[in-house]
């Protein structure tokens, strides 16, 4: 525990609870991790919810909700509420009504994906809605648009629709936040003889501007007689590293590095045209290590349905060594396999559906653990008990599931709270599927760690500092290893008295405490939230500091007046040294100015002084002077603070030299 000249900080910031607890847990919440809860909320399907604010998921039946059975986007608000859905052509608000200027809109609901919600950037209040549509020249020529919506007092509509961005495009659409962290990306792809080779990336800033345009080594041309290659996927990964994308005309994947700070790609790896039959929907794992392709082949087909793991560390992801088919289905009596969709809690979704794509699924098949490879990413198996996955409560899935900017599904395998020193630091593991046990090395020999609850754990670091804390977990054997840099930040420095515990000052004076340059200050008693304190009345002070980290230390100080006084005679010879030098007695520590000024009966200065603790000895010029009484003047001036100007004190007497 932290002490400060003698006293508990932990006894005296309890003393605050009552007066700061919303402020130092709002204090908290700037610095500790929150992850982003715009994906918290999925609609889909028929009637089918999930509520990711909760783990489990919950699902849920709703009966008021539209019929999604394709392509759809959502939106959640910080706090994780519902506040907007849309399948391309209509704009519905959490409460699934349609909202004021939402219809007509140009994207196509069978669209890979139909439709992407961007936050404005710098402005909570309105929102970019890119749509896509299916490109048939002469038949569909929409192409990807953007509209703006607004939310007003207790009304959302659209204030700017329909604005142009690409034609002659391919179903796909993705974005990520831009390495300023404030701005986003969007990436779209050509399609046919014109841009089929082209890969466009526009910024989402203030306004939506053009970006960079990336070559595609495999030009995605018009297939005249299904125009099945501009179908498929595209998604950047959760730390906008890598893009993907499927081609599902071409039956190919691709892979390229992306560059979230200019928006460009560069060309890594592909399969062969027709390596992967009949490829729809793809996503990374939340280490961005694995890329999950499901495929859907048409009804004159005679291929299964496949569910394919890429290694994405492999030097070649692609190669038919590095793929594993988790799971096939025979395509005449079994569901197809739809859209794969990552999670906020660190799994990746799939939805099912029958060939009608009328009827679907109870159930999602669920990648419990799609950080492992191969069969160790346990699909529809949770502590080695195979399942469906996880049932939709009277909900169906159907071919899609909603899509996000991949940014909101960028969070840490195990994140972390409290990082001040002296604090018990939490650890907490987003994805707490298929793991026995967890183990922990917080490389901080000496430290004190609470592990009654391994998936949970507390430790207590020794110093602050940068320290690399690793999680093992282990499950049938195999183990898995994470890594999170962390930082325990020091506690701020206050110091009230200047090493003292008491501050004395005159009478009718003041002082002011000085708390230091910190971001927030809750002083005791009184509640004040300045850097400074005047105090005019003797008592004890004290105030919690909060630094930019959100770290927070407490001190105080005792506050009593000191009364300056002088003595009424003195003896150089005495044995007891107080009495042997005429000065003032009492703490001198509250003169910012003093002089003492002494003489004889005639008016003579024989001594003066500029310094309290300098007194008179009884000599004048090195001799003694005689016996008897003497006058003194004292003039002392107090400090100036901000209650008042410097006090200025003049006291004169008479004091008796005895030898």
């Amino acid at each position: 525990m932290n002490r400060i000249k003698g006293f508990s900080i932990a006894m005296f910031m309890a003393s605050f609870f009552i007066f700061s607890n919303s402020f130092r847990a709002q204090a908290q919440n700037e610095c500790s991790y929150i992850r982003p809860h715009e994906a918290d909320q999925w609609v889909f399907g028929k009637n089918a919810s999930m509520d990711f604010l909760v783990d489990p998921p919950l699902t849920a039946y709703k009966s008021t909700l539209p019929e999604m059975p394709w392509s759809l986007a959502t939106l959640s608000d910080a706090d994780g509420n519902l506040i907007l859905f849309s399948d391309g052509m209509v704009v519905y608000n959490g409460s699934y009504y349609k909202i004021p200027g939402g219809e007509g809109l140009l994207g196509h609901p069978a669209s890979t994906p139909a439709a992407l919600f961007v936050p404005k950037p710098g402005n909570n209040k309105q929102y970019y809605l890119f749509t896509v549509d299916i490109y048939i020249p002469g038949y569909r020529d929409n192409g990807i648009n953007y509209s703006v919506i607004e939310r007003g007092n207790g009304l959302t509509s659209v204030i700017r629709k329909n604005i142009p961005l690409l034609k002659e495009n391919a179903q796909k659409i993705c974005g990520v936040r831009h390495a300023n962290g404030r701005d986003y990306w969007i990436v779209a792809h050509g399609l046919g003889s014109n841009k089929g080779d082209k890969i466009y990336a526009y910024l989402v800033s203030d306004t939506v501007t053009n970006g960079p345009v990336s070559t595609d080594p495999v030009k995605h041309t018009l297939d005249l007689d299904t125009y099945y290659n501009g179908v498929g996927s595209m998604k950047i990964s959760p730390d906008g590293s890598k893009l993907a994308l499927v081609s599902y005309g071409l039956g190919l994947v691709e892979l390229f590095d992306f560059n979230n700070e200019t928006g460009q790609l560069t060309f890594r790896s592909a399969t062969a045209a027709g390596q992967v039959p009949f490829p729809m929907s793809l996503e990374f794992s939340t280490d961005n290590s694995k890329l999950y392709v499901s495929t859907a082949p048409p009804p004159q087909s005679s291929e299964n349905c496949q569910l394919i793991q890429y290694d994405l560390n492999s030097s070649d992801p692609f190669s038919p060594a590095e793929t594993f088919i988790v799971q096939s289905y025979t395509s005449a009596s079994d569901s197809l396999m739809g859209t794969l969709q990552l999670a906020v809690d660190g799994k990746v979704y799939l939805s099912k559906y029958f060939r009608s794509a009328t009827v679907g699924k109870d159930y999602l098949g669920v990648i419990y653990n799609p950080d492992r490879p191969k069969a160790a990413c346990n699909y529809n198996s949770l502590n080695n008990q195979a399942n469906n996955g996880i049932y939709l409560n009277g909900g169906q899935g159907l071919v899609g599931l909603p899509a996000f900017v991949s940014s909101f599904l960028d969070i840490p395998h195990f994140t972390y709270f409290e990082q001040c020193h002296h604090d018990t630091t939490l650890f907490s593991i987003t994805n707490m599927a298929n793991i026995n046990p967890a183990e922990w090395n917080f490389n901080n020999p000496g430290g004190i760690a609470f592990l009654s609850d391994p998936l949970h754990p507390g430790y207590v670091f020794t110093d602050p500092g940068d320290y690399q804390v690793e999680l093992t977990e282990t499950f049938n054997g195999a183990s898995y290893n994470f890594v999170e840099n962390i930082r325990i930040h020091p506690l701020p420095f206050v110091d009230l008295g200047n090493g003292t515990d008491t501050i004395y000052i005159l009478p009718n004076s003041s002082v002011q405490l000085d708390a230091g340059n910190y971001d927030f200050y809750e002083w005791l008693p009184g509640g004040e939230t300045t850097r400074y304190l005047d105090v005019t009345e003797s008592g004890l002070y004290g105030v919690i500091v909060t630094d930019s980290n959100c770290c927070q230390n407490a001190d105080q100080v005792y506050v009593l007046f000191a009364d300056l006084v002088y003595p009424s005679a003195f003896n150089p010879n005495s044995t007891i040294t107080i009495n042997k030098e005429f000065k003032p007695l009492g703490t001198t520590s509250t003169l910012a100015d003093y002089r003492l000024l002494v003489y004889n009966r005639w008016g003579q200065l024989i001594f003066e002084s500029k310094d309290p603790a300098e007194g008179w000895d009884g000599t004048y010029n090195g001799e003694p002077v005689p016996m008897g009484t003497y006058v003194y003047t004292a003039i002392f001036t107090s400090f100036e603070s901000g209650v008042q100007e410097a006090q200025k004190v003049k006291k004169s007497g008479s004091v008796t030299l005895i030898r």
